[in-house]
């Protein structure tokens, strides 16, 4: 009878032993495919979000979803917030008319140049979408004395490594300029002393009783220097530079003298600084 009890004793105790052990197992394999789960959900957001987040290496061939795309993390990154929505039109060849909605409201509008990446607009900053730096904060080494309020100068070809090292803090500032062409036969640069002057770049024309007369703007952009490159302007200017801040506004129409190949300023001396390189 004692055996029987202890037999029964020693049953009931390995039974309870088994037990919780296969318990513990059992929640320790749970656990483990729980957690495996849990960390490939994780890594399929993550995966979603590196691919939503990812900039295309070669600005050529970008389609009109991943502009869409590039903008909208650019945002992100220099505003802190995704937009609601981004359009991407494209208006004409390389040309694409951007907008920016936020809580169903516009709060930007751009003109991207689809080879360099550069938006420009005439209530927000000159940004480059594709390198994701905005240009009005280029730093630049021009020093500019009394009432001069921008700088102007020409560059006669090979001549741009030294414009490069004498107004630029680098290579990269000066190739990631705002380029505006109208030709490609004369160089010009362009630095406004404030970050907060407005710039219109306008092309000229010639009526047939001579004059000459504003045929349409190529670019208007705030507080950004820029690049300029037009065709011959000896006879008459092809290319002019309107500048606008506060209560001073002027144009100064780009032209290179016949006699000696200079730079020709003919008004408002005392308000642009000559910069040309020659």
């Amino acid at each position: 009878m004692k055996k029987t009890v202890i037999t029964i004793a020693i049953t009931a105790v390995l039974t309870a032993v088994l037990m919780i052990s296969g318990y513990f197992i059992y929640t320790k394999i749970i656990n483990k495919d729980n957690n495996a789960n849990s960390n490939m959900t994780k890594k399929n957001e993550n995966n979603s979000e590196n691919v939503e987040n990812q900039i295309p290496n070669d600005i050529k061939n970008i389609s009109l979803e991943e502009w869409r795309k590039v903008i909208a993390l650019f945002y992100k990154e220099h505003y802190g917030y995704k937009p609601d929505n981004v359009t991407c039109t494209e208006v004409g060849p390389n040309i694409i008319y951007v907008t920016i909605y936020h809580n169903t409201e516009l709060v930007a509008e751009y003109t991207l140049d689809a080879e360099t990446g550069i938006a420009s607009s005439p209530t927000e900053r000159t940004a480059n979408f594709f390198k994701g730096i905005f240009l009005d904060n280029l730093s630049t080494k021009v020093n500019f004395k009394n009432n001069e309020c921008i700088a102007i100068g020409y560059i006669e070809k090979g001549k741009e490594a030294q414009i490069k090292e004498k107004y630029f803090n680098s290579d990269i500032e000066y190739e990631s300029l705002t380029t505006v062409v109208e030709g490609d036969e004369y160089q010009f640069i362009v630095i406004p002393k404030s970050l907060d002057a407005t710039l219109r770049i306008w092309k000229y024309n010639v009526s047939e009783n001579g004059e000459l007369y504003s045929e349409e703007l190529l670019l208007e952009a705030v507080g950004t220097p820029l690049l300029i490159k037009t065709q011959c302007t000896e006879v008459f200017p092809r290319v002019g530079v309107e500048y606008e801040f506060g209560d001073t506004k002027f144009t100064i129409p780009l032209m290179i003298s016949g006699m000696d190949g200079k730079f020709t300023i003919t008004d408002y001396k005392n308000l642009v600084k000559d910069i040309s390189i020659y």
